[in-house]
Order: structure tokens, then C-alpha cells, then sequence
């Protein structure tokens, strides 16, 4: 095997207008892995790896997941999207919000949404744009096909089939996006001397693009089925899904009645055991559902390269409901309210509920922090809980808040007059004399909305929510929305102990 490539310039997609970097292509596998991981895609490196760790812990899975989606906003609308499409949500349950869709759509399914939605974002605005269209075309197109047949065959898993498919790829997203004339010579051979793309891919780089998928799967910390897929050993009916899953998206590009189609059917066939012709009817169905479901993914150019056995049209961006564009507006936290609602009117999870809490004061009222801290069993400090929009607790640990001394400060206030408080910006507000050095080396000095909460008579513990970020200011709205939200944490409180 070449292990070699040709010592040429990277196409460098920091100006977005094909310019090179004047440095060697990398010439093996494992260099190539390493440069698109720290140099290329050092942003999906980073969030791979958080939401792998967040996965890793058991106990805080739903908090850290729904954390790092929300800081995102264009993750939490295409995930939001995802799940209140019928492709996900058959039921047309609504989800209004993160945490409620990580519940009732999964841990795992969500956080690899979360993994894809963040790879296909991450190459989308790079070079080469008809390249890396149609391979993403691919790679949604056979995560459909793959999905269909696993639920077929009565998998029990069809959503890991799902993202394993999707992800398939990713060898050949990666290089299609950062390398422009390694690419053309692949093209090339392809073309005029009739080589296979894999033998192709050999010549040039020393190693398929399969392969540079499967090291990226490992650095990335994948795993499961995705990593599964991409061995060449051992062998399962959903490996053997994922595999003709993709194979199906790939062929059917030179047409529906190919030989080779007709030999992934019957294939597919004897993995479901359904008949061809119920297969051949099933594998259309799914290339038109691929096309829709291409722009929850935010790829509406690449849904073009589809192919489908009649026109299908993409659904228009303007006909996305307010809760699945994450606009902060009243239509969005009404939705948020009904998600609360509906745990209210069931089994109560105030763990699940106070998380919904945050998540509908940070969107639905367009917050840029938001805390909920416990009062210690001394009473003498408030103690995190759970937040949203703060820095990472590894780099700057646990916030807590002292109450306790004189004079009282803008917590311990609060917490005394056990009501919701609007600490406005302007110098005459009563309350500014109450940001006390203290309260401002942990918080800073911010328009903020303060609000306790009680069992038994007896404050307990506090959500403060601001605009520290964007400084944009809060109005009387923005207030009620605020007194609406944290009261049903009250309500909670007080159900729970009926129970």
C-alpha cells in the first residue's frame, strides 16, 4: 500500500472562497486524522467530545446533554425541529423544549441528533460545495433507507441504525470538504480511467476513505454502532443494514432499476423477510421522506441530490412553527408551559421539571443566564443547582452565594421577602443598594429577576435569571413570563409532597 500522497497545497475554507494554505497535504491516515480533528474541525472535536462525557455520567446525562445543546442556539432549533418532525415523533406529541425531548425521544438517540446535526453544520459552509452537497445527500439519504429496513426487521434500535448510517460517511465528508486538488485526482481516475472510487482513493491518498472515516469515528469517541459499522470483522443483521443502507443511496444514483439495485433489494429482502417488490416500493418511499427530512438537518441544498422516482419539494423554512425555529416569543413559552404542564398532570419529576424550568426562562424568555440554587441546611448560603449560560462548572466550580451578615444583600432579601423581585438598571431602583461587593464579585451588577421558592411556608432555595450577555432590557412581559415559569416550580413542590 502507498501510504504516500502527492506534496500538494490544502484548500484552506477560512476565507470561504477556495484559497490555499501554503502547507503540505497531510500524506498518511493517521495525519489526516489528526489535521481534520485539531486544525479543520476543532469546534466538532470539542463538542464530540463533550457530549461523549456528558453520556459517561450517568446521573447528571440529561442536565449536561440538554446544557450543551442549549448553547447553541442553532442546535437547539434543528434538534427541536428533528423531534417534532413525524419522522421522530409519530404522535405529534409536541416538544417545546430540550429536556422534554431528551425524555420522551431518548438519551442516546438525542445525543447522537446532537453528534450529526453538529457534524453537518460544522461542512456545511466550507469548499467545494457540490462535492460535499452529494455526499451528505448520501449520507441522509441511506440513515432513512437504513432506519426503514431495521424497523422491518423488528430491530429494537432503529434510531442507532439511524445515526450509524448517517455517519457512514464521515470519512468522505471530512475530506470532500478540505481538500480540493487530492479530490479533483480522485475524480479524475473515477473518470477517465474507469478505476473504482475505493482504488482511486488508494492511488492517491494510500488509504480509502473508509478507512479515514473509521480513525475519525475512534477520535471522536462515536462508538456503538457507528464505530461497529466501520469494522471490517465479525458481522450483524445491523451492520449489515447500516452497510446496504448506504450501498441502496449510492447506487440508486444511476438509476432505480439497476442490476445492483435490484441485488441490494433482494438482499434487504432476505434481512427483512419481506418480498422484493414490497422492498422496491418501501426504498422510493424512503428516498422522498431522505428529502424532506434533509432540511430539519438544515441541508436544503444538498436534499437536491436525493434521487427520488417523482419531484419532492422540500418543506419551506417559513412554514416552521415558532417552537421549532427556537424564536423566542409567546407562542414558544406557552408551548414551554405546556410541557410543564404535562408533568404536572402526571407522575411529578421535579428533577425533570425544575430543568424544563430553566430551559423555558433561558428561551422562552430570551435570557442570557439563568441560576437555581438551594439553600444550604445552615442557611447561610445558596448553592448551584442547575444553570444555563454560565462558564463550564469544571473551569470555575459550584456558585455560592453567602446570605447570612449585614447588611442584607439582593439573595437574602429576596429570600425574606419570599416574592418574585425585578431589580431594575435604573440608579433609583431601591434595590440597587443590595448588589453588595459580594453579590457583584460572583454575579456582576445586571438587570435581573429574582424569584424564591417555599415548601411548607419556608424559602428553600431561588432562580435568578439576567442579560448580563446581550444587555438587552427586560420589560413587564418579560417579568410575568418569569413569575408565570418559576410559580409551577412552586406548584411542583407542593404536589410532590401530596403524593
Amino acid at each position: 500500500m502507498n501510504e504516500n500522497g502527492p506534496n500538494k497545497t490544502v484548500g484552506s475554507p477560512a476565507s470561504g472562497k477556495g484559497a490555499t494554505r501554503p502547507t503540505e497535504a497531510p500524506k498518511t491516515l493517521d495525519e489526516w486524522t489528526g489535521w481534520l480533528r485539531e486544525k479543520e474541525m476543532p469546534i466538532f472535536s470539542h463538542t464530540a467530545k463533550r457530549l461523549s462525557q456528558a453520556m459517561e455520567d450517568q446521573r447528571s446525562g440529561i442536565t449536561e446533554l440538554s446544557r450543551i445543546i442549549l448553547e447553541d442556539p442553532s442546535l437547539t432549533t434543528k434538534l427541536l425541529k428533528l423531534s417534532n418532525s413525524p419522522y421522530y415523533n409519530p404522535s405529534r406529541q409536541h416538544l417545546g423544549t430540550i429536556t422534554r425531548a431528551i425524555v420522551l425521544v431518548g438519551l442516546e438517540p438525542i445525543r447522537e441528533l446532537a453528534l450529526a446535526c453538529s457534524f453537518i453544520e460544522a461542512i456545511l459552509s466550507q469548499n467545494n460545495k457540490q462535492q460535499v452537497n452529494r455526499e451528505i445527500a448520501r449520507a441522509l439519504h441511506a440513515a432513512v433507507q437504513a432506519k426503514s429496513f431495521a424497523v422491518l426487521a423488528s430491530e429494537p434500535l432503529p434510531e442507532e441504525v439511524f445515526i450509524a448510517a448517517l455517519l457512514h460517511n464521515i470519512g468522505h465528508i471530512a475530506f470532500w470538504c478540505f481538500e480540493q486538488e487530492l479530490g479533483d485526482e480522485i475524480t479524475r481516475l473515477v473518470r477517465a480511467e474507469h478505476l473504482d472510487p475505493e482504488q482511486a482513493e488508494r492511488q492517491v491518498l494510500g488509504f480509502k476513505l473508509g478507512q479515514l472515516g473509521a480513525a475519525l469515528s475512534k477520535t471522536w469517541r462515536l462508538g456503538g454502532l457507528i464505530e461497529e459499522s466501520f469494522a471490517t470483522a465479525g458481522s450483524s443483521r445491523r451492520k449489515e443494514i447500516v452497510r446496504v443502507g448506504c450501498e441502496i443511496a449510492r447506487l440508486c444514483e444511476d438509476g432505480w432499476e439497476t442490476a445492483e439495485i435490484k441485488r441490494r433489494l433482494a438482499k434487504v429482502a432476505q434481512l427483512t423477510g419481506k418480498t422484493p417488490q414490497d422492498i422496491q416500493a418501501q426504498v422510493k418511499a424512503n428516498a422522498e421522506n431522505a428529502v424532506k427530512l434533509a432540511t430539519h438537518f438544515g441541508a436544503r441544498e444538498a436534499s437536491t441530490y436525493i434521487p427520488t422516482a417523482t419531484e419532492v419539494l422540500p418543506p419551506s423554512d417559513g412554514c416552521d412553527s415558532p417552537a421549532e425555529t427556537g424564536e423566542k416569543s409567546e407562542t414558544t413559552l406557552l408551548q414551554i408551559m405546556q410541557d410543564i404542564t404535562n408533568i404536572l398532570n402526571g407522575e411529578i419529576n421535579l428533577k425533570l421539571l425544575f430543568e424544563i424550568v430553566i430551559e423555558g426562562i433561558y428561551r422562552g424568555l430570551a435570557m442570557d443566564r439563568v441560576l437555581f440554587a438551594i439553600l444550604t441546611p445552615d442557611r447561610k448560603m445558596l448553592r448551584e443547582k442547575f444553570s444555563l449560560g454560565w462558564p463550564a462548572v469544571e473551569t470555575r466550580g459550584l456558585a455560592q452565594i453567602p446570605i447570612d451578615g449585614t447588611p442584607p444583600n439582593l439573595f437574602s432579601f429576596a429570600l425574606d421577602r419570599n416574592e418574585h423581585l425585578w431589580a431594575k438598571k435604573d440608579g433609583g431602583s431601591p434595590l440597587g443598594e443590595l448588589f453588595t461587593p459580594s453579590i457583584q464579585a460572583r454575579i456582576g451588577r445586571h438587570e435581573c429577576c429574582i424569584s424564591p421558592i417555599s415548601l411548607n411556608k419556608k424559602t428553600i432555595g431561588l432562580f435568578y435569571a439576567d442579560r448580563a450577555v446581550s444587555h438587552k432590557p427586560m420589560t413587564q412581559e418579560v417579568f410575568d413570563g418569569f413569575k408565570q415559569l418559576t410559580s409551577q416550580a412552586n406548584i411542583a413542590l407542593k404536589l410532590s409532597q401530596r403524593l
